[in-house]
């Protein structure tokens, strides 16, 4: 009688689910370091798109400086009596802006950018319509004063923009 040599070379059932379960490990590692390096790649193009916008609205107020956008008063304060009010006008005019996307449209043809999406959660702005905040102040830090408003006795000093444009995600 001759004895049939049984061949050990084929995995067992064991060694099939450890190499299942350390696949399953290793993809899924993958995976998270995946989506971990995108968040960081997706915030950075938030922030470009935030500041290619911002850039938009500053080179508008750059080409609207004239005599009358320059020493103008904000609509909602004609006569420049300070304190000054908020001011939905998109201008030069001293104070804090808080300016409606239709505003923007209507005087600069600006829009607000959809990769933005949402809107600036301020106070007094409509919160289902997007809204551009920025202030205008005297680059010197003095304060304005007089009718037009001026800053110091040098009608020449420049004046500061300040643009923060908020939105979910990033600021």
């Amino acid at each position: 009688m001759r004895i049939k040599k049984i061949n050990n070379t084929a995995f067992t059932l064991l060694e099939v689910l450890l190499a299942a379960i350390i696949f399953v490990i290793s993809v899924g590692g993958v995976f998270i370091t995946l989506d971990a390096m995108r968040k960081p790649v997706a915030d950075k193009e938030s922030e470009l798109n935030a500041a290619l916008f911002g850039k938009q609205v500053l080179e508008a107020l750059r080409s609207q400086v004239n005599v009358s956008s320059y020493y103008g008063c904000c609509s909602t304060n004609p006569t420049c009596s300070y304190p000054l009010p908020t001011c939905p006008d998109f201008s030069l005019a001293f104070g804090l802006h808080q300016v409606p996307e239709a505003t923007m449209q209507s005087t600069v043809a600006i829009s607000w950018p959809s990769a933005l999406g949402g809107s600036n959660p301020i106070p007094g702005c409509d919160p289902n319509n997007n809204c551009l905040v920025y202030n205008v102040s005297c680059g010197d830090g003095s304060i304005p004063s007089g009718n037009p408003p001026l800053c110091g006795n040098n009608p020449d000093i420049a004046r500061e923009v300040q643009v923060n444009i908020e939105w979910n995600g990033a600021s």
